[in-house]
C-alpha cells in the first residue's frame, strides 16, 4: 500500500506560483489607433477541500496532466502546500492549459512529507483524489479520477478528505 501515495514524497514546502504572465505582443502598426487586448485564453481549477480534523501540518496537492505519470511523486504537474487553516479550505490554480487532469491531496497532519500508514499501509492522514474518486485496495485510476479543463472556464471539484 505504500505505492498508494507516492505522490506524497513530491510535495516540497514552497508553494508554486499558480499565476502565469502572459506576453504583450509589440506589435505597433495597430491600424486607426485601436487599441490591443490581450486575453488569456487559459482554464482554472477551483478545489473546495473539507474534513480536515485539526489545523495542524500542511495540506498537499498534486496536480497530473496525463495517466503515465498519474501518482509518480517525479511527474507531477503541479503541486501545491498549505498551512491548513480549519476544517475546510479553496483554493485556485490559473492558467491551465485546456485539457484532461487528475489530482490527489492530502493532509500531512505532523509535517514529515509522507501520508502515515499503519502497519497494515493503511493510511492514518486524510486523503482524497479528484472526483472523490476510491480505487480498491490501492488508489484510483486516472480515469476514475480525471476530469476537462476548458479554455476561460473555472472547473470546480468538492472533495471531501477520506480517514481510516
Amino acid at each position: 500500500m505504500k505505492f498508494l501515495f507516492a505522490f506524497a514524497v513530491l510535495v516540497s514546502v514552497s508553494m508554486i506560483s499558480c499565476k502565469k504572465d502572459v506576453p504583450v505582443p509589440t506589435n505597433t502598426n495597430i491600424p486607426n489607433g485601436d487599441s490591443l487586448t490581450v486575453v488569456d485564453t487559459l482554464g482554472k481549477l477551483k478545489v473546495d477541500l473539507s474534513g480536515m480534523q485539526n489545523m495542524n501540518g500542511s495540506v498537499n496537492f498534486a496536480l497530473y496532466n496525463n495517466s503515465a505519470n498519474f501518482n509518480d511523486p517525479n511527474q507531477v504537474y503541479k503541486s501545491l502546500s498549505f498551512t491548513s487553516t480549519g476544517s475546510s479550505m479553496s483554493f485556485t490554480i490559473d492558467s491551465l492549459p485546456e485539457g484532461t487532469y487528475a489530482f490527489g491531496v492530502f493532509h500531512d497532519e505532523n509535517n514529515n512529507q509522507s501520508i502515515d500508514q499503519n502497519w497494515l499501509g493503511i493510511p492514518t492522514e486524510g486523503f482524497a483524489f479528484s472526483n472523490n474518486a476510491m480505487g480498491s485496495f490501492g488508489p484510483p485510476t486516472f480515469i476514475q479520477a480525471q476530469f476537462v479543463v476548458l479554455k476561460n472556464q473555472t472547473h470546480v471539484q468538492t472533495i471531501a478528505l477520506n480517514f481510516y
